[in-house]
């Protein structure tokens, strides 16, 4: 299979956040086959709002970033497996 078409069926989303007495803090990356890379911040500090940016990356970091997907081996896991959240 050519790079290109393995890249552009990357998509992926990483979010990690956690409720507590400030409210509900995250943050979130998505990557999206066309290289676009949104970006969420949400710290609810202060009652501040939520941070949003968007940019494209190169096709370079869409490749390594499907390198690393690949070398971690994350895609052989199951979520059903996971313990549930406490």
């Amino acid at each position: 299979m050519a790079a290109h078409s393995i890249i552009s069926c990357v998509y992926l989303c990483y979010c990690v956040g956690h409720k507590g007495k400030f409210g509900h803090k995250f943050l979130e990356f998505e990557f999206w086959p066309n290289g676009k890379l949104r970006y969420a911040n949400n710290s609810n500090y202060k009652n501040d709002v939520m941070i949003r940016k968007e940019a494209y990356v190169h096709k370079s970091v869409m490749e390594e970033l499907k390198r690393i997907i690949d070398d971690s081996e994350i895609t052989k896991e199951d979520d059903a497996l996971w313990p549930p959240p406490d």
